[in-house]
């Protein structure tokens, strides 16, 4: 069952694995292609093979938080350093 929380975008499936802040690849078809040619998806993306990820959803937000928060202080540590 679907969580509350999550919709139906690749940020909450199961074969997505997330790269970056914005990105992921889809790895629908492990196995069959090599995981340097999975697709690149956006975490907003959707597709028919979607398969709830369950808790690990918000495991990926708090990952993904940590990278923009890391991104932010090391951009504001930049511009301090400059002055």
């Amino acid at each position: 069952m679907a969580s509350r929380t999550s919709t139906r975008m690749c940020l909450s499936c199961r074969h997505y694995r997330p790269t970056d802040e914005a990105r992921g690849r889809c790895r629908v078809r492990k196995g069959s292609v090599e995981p340097s040619a999975y697709p690149l998806m956006n975490h907003e993306d959707s597709c028919e093979s979607w398969r709830d990820v369950g808790q690990q959803y918000h495991i990926r937000v708090g990952w993904i938080r940590g990278l923009l928060n890391k991104a932010q202080g090391d951009a504001k540590a930049a511009s301090e350093k400059d002055r």
